[in-house]
């Protein structure tokens, strides 16, 4: 037999380690789940992508999630704030964090304050930055 060299059995090895929880290790504890707020901040990256895709298309952004062609993760619901030829506001809430939201916002609307989360309040301040209020596990 010829002796195994290069990264084959390390990775072998880590693969192994990676794909079955360590002894001792809970379940709970393997099947651990990040807070939503990467799920919807990422939801509103796309979002982003999606109007300005309306905007060369149209000349103006969508007043509607449902004119966007982007379909989020399941659970994750987005609603257009308001839209217009100069900007829009969005906002990202997730079915299992209530009263909790994510927002964002691109250019400006008529002299509108930029959008505020549903939970901690507060407002985004950085354009094409999503926001989140702190969720729990």
């Amino acid at each position: 037999m010829y002796p195994v060299r290069g990264f084959a059995p390390l990775l072998v090895a880590v693969s192994l380690a990676l794909a079955s929880p360590l002894e001792g290790q809970s379940a709970s504890a393997a099947a651990w789940q990040p807070t939503p707020a990467p799920l919807l901040k990422n939801a509103l990256r796309g979002v982003t992508a999606a109007q300005a895709r309306y905007y060369v298309a149209n000349r103006t952004y969508a007043a509607s999630a449902e004119r966007l062609d982007f379909k989020p993760e399941t659970g994750v619901r987005i609603e257009i704030l308001g839209a217009s030829a100069n900007g829009w506001q969005a906002k990202a809430t997730y079915q299992g964090q209530p009263g909790l939201s994510c927002v964002i916002f691109t250019g400006s609307l008529g002299g509108a304050e930029a959008p505020r989360t549903d939970g901690d309040h507060e407002m985004a301040g950085e354009e094409g930055v999503p926001l989140c209020d702190r969720m729990r596990e």
